[in-house]
């Protein structure tokens, strides 16, 4: 995304050339970023160029939070939850690819998920937020070697809000 920030819009063939990539390769990465509005495409009819060009959507027009006034948080979480639901479609994918798939033995996974609601105080959200980042370390390092098999992480937490706390809050 910092790259097409910069670039303003470029072609697949472009990204490809300097990402190292095939432009083939590149496509259904595209195409997903598209969905989730954090690209716009633009067909060569609209463009009078040969292919289609890509541009940062309107996700990546999202500010940040201003945590002395307190704005942006609503956009922060539309952000986050295209982010789920590009995670969604992954998990969806990877259940249709494994189904009828015979696992090597009984305790054998391919994959981890856990959510839970908890309570936390100050502590326990700051260690949460160390080991958090210690994970985030290493996905960093998987990235930067780029061997073994590819993988997908989310991580979030987050302070939940029941129905009741966010209807008393917004009433419209």
């Amino acid at each position: 995304m910092m790259l097409m920030s910069s670039l303003k819009e470029a072609t697949v063939q472009e990204l490809a050339e300097l990402s190292g990539r095939s432009a083939q390769s590149l496509y259904p990465h595209l195409e997903a970023l598209v969905a989730v509005g954090f690209l716009i495409m633009r067909e060569p009819s609209e463009t009078g160029k040969r292919s289609r060009l890509y541009a940062c959507g309107p996700v990546c027009g999202i500010s940040p939070i201003d945590f002395t006034s307190g704005s942006g948080f609503q956009e922060e979480a539309n952000l986050r939850a295209l982010i789920l639901g590009d995670g969604c479609a992954r998990l969806k994918r990877h259940g249709l690819l494994m189904e009828g798939t015979p696992l090597p033995g009984p305790s054998a996974r391919v994959d981890r998920f856990h959510a839970e609601l908890t309570w936390l105080d100050d502590e326990a959200r700051a260690r949460l937020d160390h080991h958090i980042a210690a994970i985030l370390d290493i996905v960093r390092e998987g990235r930067k070697g780029r061997t073994g098999r590819r993988t997908n992480v989310f991580l979030a937490h987050f302070p939940d809000v029941t129905l009741r706390e966010a209807r008393k809050r917004n009433p419209s």
